[in-house]
């Protein structure tokens, strides 16, 4: 079959990642093509098998450029470039629109895939009929109930609805069904951990990885560890990722007299950051909200147990109290705090965790979700064949 799979972009993130990994995984059996609204760098962020077809409907369009120079000049109370840059946004996202409508309109694809809103909406007014069309959710709700009814009245006129957990599996079933849309819960995966050694865990070292903003709790992470760090001087903190935060660490960590004891590796390839892993004992997770929290996985892939905050509603998921790793309820920074250097003071506690953790990743395996998206293609192309 082709599948064609609609992307906003293939630069760095998680629902890029999630794309990216989806495309090669069917490319296996499949004529499989992304569409990405957005060239935004010259490669994609994430490895893609040659096999795998991209196309660009926008070259030379930078909405995320865009959006800082309309900022600055909104700071600056620069009026002549906030209405050249606000002319821009409009265009671009005219441009946005218009050219996923023709390109949907001209889509010969089997099975058109797509992993946004935005493209739901699109896809259900242009895409042509007996297409089959899957879409997910990689978002939290938050409870936000405006944004709950944009998800599912986008959904309407769709074959399946995957989202990237099983919590959000269940909080839209019940609406899905009701406009003809079934739901499935495929889980996401990681990319296969090259070195399988288990850690050491002797040492007092604590990672946290992922994008340096507001929503990942960053300024929480700083002022959690420097309660651990008064009360125990030998714990180090290794923070891999960048952002529009990054700075203001940098101040945080300095104000606080922190130097010696918090490392900014900034953005890392992976094999930097399972290398690092050897080194750790803890993953600390301060966001304040995510929709899965692959990264845990990705730490527990190399036997580092995972402690974070319950709001972070994705590491439900992952992490099983007491077996993996903790979550702690109500952002407690008093209860964060006791439990890591309680877990820091206990090694053998922390192998147990360790190879829980393990065991957890291996559920979330590249090879266990490639075989649900493929036996899922297989249904898919049993039924058309039926219907001929």
């Amino acid at each position: 079959m082709k599948i064609s799979i609609y992307a906003l972009h293939l630069g760095f993130g998680g629902v890029e990642k999630y794309v990216i990994t989806l495309a090669n995984m069917l490319s296996e059996q499949h004529d499989v093509e992304i569409v990405s609204t957005y060239r935004i760098q010259e490669e994609p962020a994430f490895d893609v098998r040659p096999e795998v077809k991209i196309r660009y409907l926008l070259t030379g369009v930078n909405p995320n450029k865009n959006k800082e120079e309309l900022r600055r000049a909104v700071k600056d109370r620069n009026i002549a470039a906030g209405l050249r840059e606000g002319i821009k946004s409009v265009r671009i996202l005219w441009l946005r629109r218009s050219r996923n409508a023709a390109d949907l309109k001209q889509c010969d694809s089997d099975v058109v895939i797509s992993t946004r809103v935005f493209h739901n909406r699109l896809i259900a007014r242009y895409a042509r009929p007996g297409i089959v069309r899957i879409t997910g959710e990689h978002n939290h709700h938050n409870n936000n109930q405006k944004y709950i009814r944009s998800v599912i009245q986008s959904c309407r006129g769709f074959d399946y609805f995957i989202p990237i957990s099983g919590e959000l599996c269940d909080f839209y079933r019940e609406s899905m069904e009701k406009q003809g849309v079934e739901t499935r819960y495929i889980r996401f995966c990681i990319d296969k951990n090259p070195d399988r050694a288990v850690p050491a865990l002797d040492g007092k070292n604590l990672i946290s990885v992922g994008r340096l903003s507001h929503e990942k709790g960053v300024e929480d992470l700083i002022r959690l560890f420097e309660r651990i760090h008064r009360e125990n001087q030998n714990v180090t903190l290794h923070i891999v990722g960048d952002g529009d935060e990054r700075d203001r660490m940098s101040r945080m960590i300095e104000e606080k007299g922190l130097s010696g004891s918090v490392v900014l590796h900034g953005f890392r390839e992976k094999e930097y950051i399972y290398g690092l892993m050897k080194e750790m004992s803890l993953y600390v997770m301060t966001s304040y909200t995510e929709s899965f929290g692959i990264v845990l996985l990705e730490a527990m892939s190399c036997g580092i147990p995972c402690v974070a905050y319950s709001s972070a509603q994705g590491a439900h998921e992952i992490i099983q109290d007491g077996r993996n790793g903790w979550l702690i309820d109500g952002r407690d920074e008093e209860k964060m705090k006791e439990k890591i250097l309680s877990l820091l003071s206990d090694r053998e506690e922390l192998l147990r965790l360790s190879g829980n953790a393990i065991a957890t990743a291996e559920e979330f395996s590249y090879d266990n979700t490639k075989r649900a998206w493929l036996s899922l293609m297989d249904e898919i192309e049993s039924k058309r064949e039926n219907r001929k």
